[in-house]
């Protein structure tokens, strides 16, 4: 069993019969975590959307808002991670170090982070 399988189903467990305001930033840690793993977004899609789906639809959460918590963690991990084709490119023909990109970064990308689990969590409990 790959490592992502198991720590996704291990959070589908610790995830069910949570509330949305719980539920929605708690999903977003772990797309968070799993976007390491599995850098491609499609790909991400398709291991975790067959379990991640139907345990938001099980809570009477909306499906449509799960689909925005996963782009929303892949997006700002692919602004970071050091296996974006898209970063390591852009970053390097800009001549910039990785490690003086992240040192830029971390702040933009703690501040989106913040208003990513506001938003999803919002809508959450209003869909």
């Amino acid at each position: 069993l790959p490592i992502y399988m198991w720590i996704l189903n291990n959070a589908a467990n610790a995830l069910n019969g949570l509330s949305a305001v719980i539920f929605a930033p708690m999903s977003f840690l772990l797309y968070i975590v799993l976007s390491f793993l599995i850098p491609s977004s499609s790909g991400m899609a398709t291991v975790s959307m067959p379990i991640m789906g139907p345990l938001t639809q099980s809570l009477g959460l909306a499906p449509e808002v799960m689909v925005c918590v996963l782009s929303g963690a892949c997006a700002l991990i692919n602004g970071i991670t050091p296996t974006s084709g898209v970063l390591m490119g852009g970053i390097s023909i800009s001549r910039i170090e990785f490690s003086t990109w992240v040192k830029y970064i971390w702040k933009v990308l703690l501040a989106m982070l913040l208003v990513h689990v506001v938003i999803l969590s919002v809508a959450m409990v209003i869909f």
